[in-house]
């Protein structure tokens, strides 16, 4: 099935629109609330100076200036959205994408998101701006998406390459991983336990 709704959001994209349209109403309608009340683990949580929380309609400039400040590189193996503006404030519309900025006083220095599905999965993707990675950015958004979907009754997947071994041990550094299955070019479908 999770090949099914990746082939659709890479291949028909006007498809995919659909179905996060009629994801995002039923899962506000359904687990709406849940989600609010679960969001509190973000303000009992501090990682040395940096502050994790909800990316705000204000913070729409920051995020596409954070995207567009981080190497080429740095996108090999994330490409959840686009990362325009536009695109980051029509995400934003989608009440079943959670997105998360890590932040050093007012510099956004991190992002996470989880896409909540309304069958109880959910999938997370996370990047640490370049300047920032080695403090434990990566693994404490790790946790706190875990957390909040683990609170709410999700269970959390993702897709990883095998590639990118950065992924792949701050995953584990912070979560049991079970592979569910091997996805083309060389990418593991993953589920954190």
């Amino acid at each position: 099935m999770a090949r099914i709704f990746i082939y659709i959001k890479h291949h028909f994209k006007f498809i995919w629109e659909g179905i996060e349209q009629f994801n995002s109403l039923l899962f506000c309608l359904l687990y709406g609330k849940k989600m609010e009340r679960s969001l509190v683990i973000l303000n009992q949580n501090k990682l040395s100076d940096f502050s994790f929380r909800v990316i705000e309609t204000e913070d729409l400039s920051k995020l596409a200036l954070f995207f567009k400040k981080q190497p080429h590189d740095s996108f090999l193996y994330f490409k959840p959205h686009d990362f325009d503006y536009k695109s980051l404030r029509k995400q934003m519309a989608n009440k079943a994408f959670l997105m998360i900025g890590c932040f050093l006083n007012n510099q956004l220095v991190g992002y996470c998101f989880v896409r909540f599905f309304f069958n109880r999965q959910a999938f997370r993707g996370k990047i640490v701006d370049v300047s920032y990675q080695g403090q434990g950015i990566a693994k404490e958004m790790g946790r706190l998406t875990f957390l909040i979907s683990k609170n709410m009754g999700f269970r959390l997947f993702a897709t990883i390459s095998k590639k990118n071994v950065k992924s792949i041990a701050s995953s584990k550094a912070v979560n049991t991983i079970r592979i569910v299955k091997e996805l083309p070019d060389e990418y593991l479908y993953v589920e954190y336990l």
